[in-house]
């Protein structure tokens, strides 16, 4: 039987619901896109498909050595969309239902924690990165160009005044844990005045109501950067407390009292927990770390060597999938063995790299390629970079973890057949030994009334396409296969082709 949870009203959002004002603010900024934007760059995407392409024979890089490579191909094609002293950067692609500006925050938001943990992992060495073309990059120059412009009321790229149910809110939590990962080469660097600047504008999230779902974590990722950099204590309990109400058991949140069980859970909930519990040990780890091992203990199993049984919205993170496992070796909080975490990890990067999920130096809207029924119309065009989560997990944790130098160990669907249940989602897992394939299975619908019809996935259609081309906002069909009540999801993963 599954848990209880008082629901909230869900509020009007403006984006979703957008009157004439902000159709004309949607045209006002797409042009200003069109104006700004450069040419897509993909002077290097097959070389980064060879690094991780094993079939090929044309690698033989380490893990290490492949994560290195890929940080190198985001950052020289992030150097080469940036505009506004790396405030924004408008990446192509379709757009969400925000504006373009929105969007190209998040180009700036969703890449920066990434440069950061790297700077963290290498910043007592050099703070200098050579993209794949070999231009040397400052790391830590570029982040303290970007935090005092983008904080600034009087710069161009300022990231603006937030307000209730903002978009920037949840990018204010990536930007803060990018400030907090790069602290000893930006943070200390800046004047009294310039931490003012900078710590004024995150403390807009003090004041803003979010949705009633996992986006309470990104005010308390700001609030506890902000309190362990100033010593300023602002932190909402009461949202964290809110958070552990979604906790249904077996390691599982619902997103929101009537939200999905699904993928969030690993690049979502998990993910931010984990940063909490990194940028303040003392926060709650009992819980953070019990719920992360009793998650684990069952989500190891969904990995395969080619493919996830995915289920849930935002399926274009689907490179950040591995996350948790890689949380958990870290924290040493699971009987998970750092060789199966790295095998999850690498394998999981290198099928969907070498089957096209990187292209213009980001993360492609889709699965694998570019795919118009799989983006949400809350993601835009860089929405897709919050996939190297998992990325950024590995760069700051696997040189104490001992993710870099262990030795490979065997998935479960590698070592034999398996069936168990998580009855807190009330859902069967099977794996098959001989097809190497994972199967999970639902016991229950999220709709009552559907026909095979209504369960596929729907395409955009042209008047959608040539819409979102002239106002800049996504009008995109929900295709949700949970939602449209799809029950059985196999690492196949043919219910997304």
């Amino acid at each position: 039987m599954q848990k209880d949870i008082s629901t909230k009203p869900r509020p009007t959002i403006p984006y979703e619901h957008p009157d004439a004002a902000m159709y004309l603010k949607l045209c006002k900024e797409n042009l200003i896109r069109l104006r700004n934007k450069k040419p897509a760059y993909s002077m290097h995407d097959e070389t980064i498909r060879q690094v991780f392409d094993s079939d090929t024979g044309h690698t033989s890089y380490s893990l290490q050595e492949q994560c290195e490579q890929l940080v190198r191909y985001i950052a020289e094609a992030f150097e080469h969309y940036a505009i506004w002293d790396y405030t924004h950067a408008y990446y192509p692609g379709r757009p969400s239902q925000q504006t373009a500006r929105t969007d190209a925050m998040e180009g700036v938001s969703r890449v920066i924690p990434t440069l950061a943990a790297w700077l963290h992992a290498n910043g007592q060495v050099t703070t200098v990165i050579n993209g794949l073309n070999n231009k040397a990059i400052d790391v830590a120059g570029l982040l303290r160009t970007a935090f005092l412009a983008g904080t600034d009321p009087e710069h161009k790229g300022y990231w603006g005044q937030l307000h209730d149910y903002d978009q920037r809110i949840c990018e204010s939590a990536d930007l803060a844990l990018a400030l907090w990962l790069s602290k000893e080469w930006v943070w200390e660097s800046f004047s009294l005045a310039e931490r003012k600047q900078v710590a004024t504008w995150f403390k807009q999230v003090n004041t803003c109501q979010t949705v009633d779902n996992n986006w309470h974590l990104f005010p308390l990722t700001v609030q506890l950067v902000i309190k362990d950099l100033t010593g300023e204590d602002t932190i909402a309990h009461d949202k964290y407390a809110r958070v552990k109400e979604f906790y249904v058991g077996d390691g599982w949140f619902r997103d929101g009292a009537r939200g999905n069980y699904d993928y969030y859970n690993a690049w979502g909930f998990f993910y931010s927990l984990y940063w909490l519990d990194q940028i303040n040990p003392d926060f709650d780890p009992e819980f953070i770390r019990h719920s992360l091992t009793t998650f684990v203990d069952k989500f190891r199993y969904f990995f395969t060597p080619e493919g996830l049984p995915f289920f849930g919205r935002s399926v274009c993170y689907r490179l950040a999938a591995s996350a948790p496992l890689l949380a958990a070796i870290d924290v040493k909080a699971s009987s998970l063995s750092v060789g199966e975490a790295k095998r999850a990890f690498r394998t999981s990067l290198e099928y969907f790299i070498s089957q096209g999920a990187l292209e213009h130096g980001a993360p492609t809207q889709g699965v694998f390629a570019d795919d118009a029924r799989l983006v949400d119309n809350y993601s835009g065009p860089a929405s897709s970079f919050w996939s190297l989560r998992a990325l950024n997990i590995a760069l700051f944790s696997g040189h104490r973890s001992g993710l870099w130098q262990a030795e490979e160990s065997r998935l479960e669907v590698e070592k034999g057949d398996f069936s168990f249940e998580i009855p807190a989602i009330e859902a069967s897992v099977i794996g098959t030994f001989k097809t190497k394939e994972v199967v999970v299975i639902f016991h229950s619908d999220y709709i009552l009334q559907q026909t095979p019809l209504t369960r596929r996935l729907e395409p955009q259609s042209w008047l959608d396409r040539v819409l979102e081309r002239l106002v800049g906002r996504a009008e995109r069909p929900k295709n949700n296969l949970l939602r449209k009540g799809v029950t059985c999801y196999t690492s196949k993963m043919f219910h997304f082709f």
